[in-house]
C-alpha cells in the first residue's frame, strides 16, 4: 500500500513539475492528517525526500530554509492553516540533507498541553512530562515524539538519527 501511495505521489509530482504555471494544490490533501500526523507521532519511517515532495505538492515551495529544515506554510497568511487532530497547524517542517537526523515537525496554534490533549482524544497516544523541574518542560510519547513550546505556540516533532543502524541478531 505504501509503495502504491509513493508511486502515485511521484507521478503527481512529476506532472506538477513538468506542467509550467500550475500552482500547488489550493487545499491541503485529504491524507494530511494521516500522513503527517502518523509521522509526527513517530509511527512511520522518516524519509525527508518523501515528505518534502508531499509538502511541495500540497503547499508549494517552502517559505524558508533555515537551521537544517525546509519550512512549509499551510496557508498563505500562516494564521488560518490546516487542521490535524482538530487543531490548526500553521507550519510543517522537514529536514534538509545537511541535518544529522531525519525529522518532521509542525507548529500548532495551541499550547503544548492543548496539543497533547487533542492527540490523546483523537488517537489515544499519551504524552508525559519529560522533566517536571523545568518551567517549560517537554512532553514526550512512548514512540519518541516530542511536544515543546515554540514561543506562544506548540511544536511537535519526530526525529531519528541518520547514523543509527539497528543491530542484526547473531
Amino acid at each position: 500500500m505504501k509503495y502504491i501511495h509513493r508511486g502515485l505521489l511521484s507521478s503527481v509530482l512529476a506532472a506538477a513539475l513538468l506542467t509550467p504555471g500550475v500552482p500547488a494544490c489550493a487545499a491541503p490533501p485529504a491524507t494530511l492528517s494521516i500522513t503527517i500526523g502518523s509521522a509526527l507521532l513517530c509511527q512511520d519511517q522518516l524519509n525527508s525526500k518523501y515528505f518534502y515532495d508531499y509538502l511541495f505538492i500540497a503547499f508549494g515551495k517552502p517559505y524558508k530554509a533555515e537551521r537544517g529544515a525546509y519550512w512549509f506554510s499551510t496557508s498563505r497568511d500562516r494564521r488560518s492553516g490546516s487542521n490535524i487532530w482538530g487543531l490548526q497547524v500553521s507550519d510543517i517542517l522537514v529536514n534538509d540533507s545537511n541535518s544529522p537526523a531525519d525529522f518532521i515537525g509542525a507548529v500548532f496554534n495551541a499550547t503544548p498541553q492543548a496539543l497533547a490533549d487533542a492527540i490523546t482524544h483523537n488517537t489515544g497516544f499519551r504524552f508525559n512530562v519529560a522533566n517536571t523541574t523545568q518551567k517549560y518542560a517537554l512532553l514526550q510519547s512512548q514512540t519518541g515524539s516530542v511536544i515543546a513550546y515554540a514561543g506562544t505556540q506548540a511544536k511537535i516533532y519526530c526525529a531519528k538519527s541518520k547514523y543509527l543502524v539497528p543491530s542484526l541478531p547473531n
